[in-house]
């Protein structure tokens, strides 16, 4: 409640205080997707063969992808390596990351 109000009271004297805002989030990106029901239709003659369905399963190569962005773009696009743990270590690693980006904002 108290974060929330001092956020209000910024933006009474203006929006300059957005600019400073950062947010980021994070989604496994798979390497290979397989094609649902619904990608699989589509306009065919009546008269032509239907489309098998190959049982296919989600792929195991995956990325932890994480992105930051201020109101005005990207900041940073991070890609933790496959098979590395997400762990506390690699958070930290991603925020030393972001603050070099960050620095080299504020410069430009």
């Amino acid at each position: 409640m108290g974060a929330a109000l001092t956020f209000v009271m910024c933006y009474t004297e203006g929006d300059k205080f957005l600019g400073f805002i950062v947010t980021g989030d994070e989604m496994w990106v798979f390497h290979h997707t397989p094609e649902n029901k619904q990608q699989l239709m589509g306009w065919c003659h009546t008269h032509s063969a239907m489309k098998n369905k190959f049982k296919t399963s989600t792929s195991t190569n995956r990325v932890m992808a994480t992105v930051f962005w201020d109101r005005k773009v990207v900041l940073m696009v991070n890609c933790t390596p496959h098979r590395t743990t997400v762990n506390i270590a690699a958070y930290c690693e991603t925020q030393k990351g972001l603050d070099v980006q960050l620095k080299t904002e504020d410069e430009e």
